[in-house]
């Protein structure tokens, strides 16, 4: 499991005094709120800390970036927050640690294939399940997806029409 976990890009300044406006790639602005430290890198070896944070905007500003000018050297960068430093209600995971699991048929118990792709960038999210002959694209959402364990793999519902919707 990666530690470090991509929480969005930063865009470009807001105001004068050092504050950036934040793309944020997690469920909402407000799942970040309390992280005490982002990072520039997926290893945890460049950190910023946090003066500031705005999740209704949202925004961020970091110690020791002060001006507009200073922050100007953070626009377009992707930061990264500790996996550790956020708490998961009981059964929700990190998408990346979905990534790679198998996914079964809930009905027969028959392996379908792999989860390859979360997709949260749509009206309803998806999962991408790659298997040897297809790729189901099925609907993140309760009716379909019926557990997910990261020991036991994803359980799901396959109707007629999910098959072949991706090459």
């Amino acid at each position: 499991m990666k530690k470090y976990l991509e929480a969005g890009r930063l865009t470009s300044p807001r105001g004068l005094k050092g504050e950036l406006k934040f793309e944020c790639w997690c469920d909402s602005p407000s799942f970040l709120i309390g992280v005490p430290k982002f990072f520039l890198d997926n290893e945890g070896t460049k950190q910023l800390t946090v003066k500031l944070y705005r999740p209704s905007v949202p925004s961020i500003s970091f110690d020791g970036y002060d001006s507009r000018e200073s922050v100007a050297t953070l626009v377009t960068k992707t930061i990264y927050f500790d996996r550790d430093d956020i708490t998961l209600p009981d059964g929700v995971y990190f998408n990346d640690d979905l990534i790679g699991l198998e996914v079964f048929d809930d009905e027969s118990g028959e392996k379908i294939g792999e989860l390859i792709e979360v997709n949260d960038n749509a009206t309803s999210p998806f999962y991408t399940i790659k298997s040897e002959e297809k790729t189901y694209l099925v609907p993140a959402i309760k009716e379909f997806v019926k557990s997910i364990s990261l020991e036991d793999g994803i359980r799901v519902k396959l109707i007629e029409g999910l098959d072949g919707l991706v090459k």
